[in-house]
């Protein structure tokens, strides 16, 4: 008995198992799982389960007959992982992917050597840095101020879509990618993904639905001024109205003896903060009561209309500069409020819309407000972004020299080793847009290398070939860059290319994170991360791979000890049931039809949890003190090999006399 993973490992890699064949005969099968976040030790918060999910079906699928692209590879772009690489170099491997690969294959996780991608590797990054700039030349990306969140260091930015304590609002200089032209496409194709009704609308979430009323109000002077609230408040408490002398042509709203105030207001002599009374009133809708308007500069907008209940800084304004102030809020309830006097206030916002809409005094309208996704990082030690500034200002792309990279002397650097000319661009491509752009750019698998352009012919062609993501395995923190951001890429793939792609995401697993038996998350910030490579010596890797598989994907995962030698001990049952003499006659045969059955509509249906659970329950329940034939043992030889691979190599060789491996014996039928 051999009894080693190495040797079943070089088995696997010999027989090129886990290769993407050039076949045209073979159904194609695409599965996807997010990358590791590579570190010093490995998988420490055992954040494994999307991975094995992925590698349980692709390893019956390339079983089944299919030609299966999983690409596995590891994240390790970003300033953590490259500074602890170079802080540990000399002490340990140069190249801290290797802990990783080296884990994953131990745990049976398929790896193409010849395929792998580290997306801190050259060939990756030239393909990751040409969409950019694909992207960027087609006006998808843009260089301009957008809203973030950050630190009070300014070392941290995240997308304003992610709220994270302890930061706060801020607008910098930045690369995004602009959605305003293709949201109504990624609203469509929410709409056509295989997933609950909960999922979608978290995703809908994403574009930040809101509502507005657009008010029209009569003016003293007899014109009209037309205001748009989102998510609007009640109208009876507003103090003022300020307009912008942008907006439109002010002298509309102004009586001719203000004009000198006004011209006075808008000369270098100005010493007024607030604004200059134009003289005119707008007319409440509701209530009838005027509502002074000033031309001012304090606001960034057209039109502002203060609601002292809402902002106190209006309510200050309004008293010094003697304006009446409207309370309509008391006890937080309404007052003062018509219709919604005496009701809590959040309550009374879901009124407010039908009640104006009702009343036809306004124009409703629900519409998604959020059009900007932040494509930088400060963090420079990632992709770099693939432009310089000249003196001007002017961005000048590097198409044509790529990759942009870091030279060992923390120099930028081109392809051919040149100087890069112009200042370079702060920070480098964010993590947003190195995930999403991986399911795309492993289907372009054979072409990774070449920098093959994602708006090619051929990129297109790959992309209809391999008809989408059959199975995405990821944790449930990721959907943002590793779902929505890419529904936003391969929507402007088919406008600019003028064609229908198959929906990229068949059915989505969302995975629960890990936590320890004190119910803390397993994580470096709670200082309990755990030594993986013991418990992979400790316990065996099918025992792990088991456990791991054995629990719901989308309830949290509480590691438990005495569970995983649980499991190593049913392992050792399993291995004796197998060497038990086989039956001549077959005692089973109903119970063992209704197995496969409801094993293979597990499959179907891509629950790996179903699966595994009536595993483990037909041996205690079914198997123990009964026997099987040599066929029925074999054929749950091969439902275990999805699961605990190495075993079933070692038994389908030693016992079974397999003359391949058993991946090569093909699927139950």
């Amino acid at each position: 008995m051999k009894n080693d993973n190495q040797y079943w490992v070089s088995e696997w890699q010999k027989s090129k198992n886990f290769r993407v064949e050039n076949d045209r005969i073979k159904p194609k099968s695409y599965l996807f799982s997010s990358f590791p976040k590579t570190n010093l030790f490995g998988f420490q918060d055992l954040h494994v389960r999307p991975l094995l999910v992925g590698d349980f079906f692709s390893r019956q699928q390339r079983m089944a007959g299919y030609n299966v692209l999983f690409p596995t590879g590891f994240d390790s772009l970003g300033l953590s992982a490259y500074m602890e690489n170079k802080r540990h170099s000399n002490m340990n491997n140069d190249d801290i992917s290797l802990i990783f690969e080296e884990e994953m294959l131990e745990l049976g996780i398929g790896i193409d050597d010849q395929k792998t991608i580290d997306l801190k590797h050259e060939e990756f990054v030239a393909s990751l840095q040409l969409a950019f700039i694909e992207l960027y030349e087609r006006g998808y990306i843009k260089y301009d101020w957008i809203d973030v969140y950050q630190d009070k260091s300014g070392k941290k930015v995240v997308d304003d879509y992610f709220y994270k304590k302890n930061l706060y609002p801020n607008k910098i200089k930045a690369f995004y990618l602009d959605i305003s032209e293709l949201k109504e496409d990624i609203i469509e194709k929410i709409k056509e993904l295989n997933s609950t009704e909960v999922f979608k609308e978290k995703l809908n979430q994403m574009l930040k639905p809101t509502n507005s009323l657009t008010i029209p109000f009569s003016v003293t002077n007899g014109a009209r001024l037309e205001y748009t609230f989102k998510e609007p408040e009640y109208l009876g408490g507003i103090s003022f109205i300020a307009i912008h002398p942008d907006y439109i042509d002010f002298t509309e709203y102004t009586r001719y003896e203000e004009y000198s105030a006004i011209e006075l207001y808008l000369s270098d002599d100005n010493t007024n903060d607030f604004g200059v009374f134009t003289g005119n009133y707008a007319i409440n809708p509701l209530t009838g009561k005027k509502i002074p308007i000033f031309l001012s500069v304090k606001y960034d907008c057209p039109i502002y209309i203060a609601n002292p209940y809402r902002n106190p800084m209006d309510r200050i304004t309004a008293q010094e500069e003697s304006l009446p102030i409207i309370d309509v809020v008391q006890n937080g309830v309404f007052i003062e409020s018509d219709f919604l006097n005496g009701i809590p206030v959040e309550q009374g916002r879901s009124l407010i819309m039908e009640q104006f809409s009702n009343a036809e005094i306004g124009t409703f309208e629900a519409y998604y407000s959020k059009d900007k996704i932040l494509l930088s990082s400060l963090d420079s030690f990632g992709a770099l972004l693939p432009f310089f500034m000249d003196i001007d200002e002017r961005l000048h792309s590097l198409k044509k020299n790529l990759p942009f990279v870091l030279s060992s002397k923390f120099r930028p650097i081109l392809s051919d080793d040149i100087d890069v000319p112009g200042n370079m661009m702060p920070g480098s491509i964010n993590h947003i847009f190195s995930t999403a752009m991986l399911p795309f750019l492993s289907v372009l698998y054979d072409k990774i290398g070449a920098s093959t352009s994602i708006f090619s012919n051929d990129a297109v062609q790959y992309f209809k070939a391999w008809n989408g993501i059959e199975l995405l395995s990821i944790p449930a923190d990721e959907i943002y860059e590793a779902i929505f951001v890419p529904l936003c890429i391969i929507s402007v793939i088919e406008k600019e290319k003028k064609v229908k792609l198959p929906s990229l995401y068949k059915t989505v697993q969302l995975i629960q994170p890990t936590f320890d038996e004190e119910y803390h998350k397993i994580s470096r910030a709670n200082n309990n991360l755990l030594n993986f490579k013991s418990i992979l010596n400790k316990y065996s890797s099918d025992a792990c791979r088991m456990y791991f598989l054995s629990k719901p994907l989308n309830q949290d995962f509480i590691f438990n000890e005495p569970e995983l030698l649980s499991m190593k001990n049913l392992m050792r049952s399993i291995e004796e049931f197998f060497y038990k003499s086989h039956g001549k006659t077959d005692t089973l045969k109903a119970q063992f039809e209704q197995f496969v059955q409801s094993m293979q509509g597990y499959l179907k249906e891509k629950d790996s949890f179903q699966y595994v659970e009536t595993l483990i329950q037909f041996f205690k329940e079914t198997l123990w003190n009964s026997t099987v034939t040599q066929h029925q043992g074999l054929i749950l030889l091969k439902f275990l090999y999805p699961v605990c691979p190495f075993l079933a190599e070692e038994l389908y060789q030693t016992i079974f006399k397999g003359k391949y491996l058993i991946s090569d014996d093909g699927w139950i039928i």
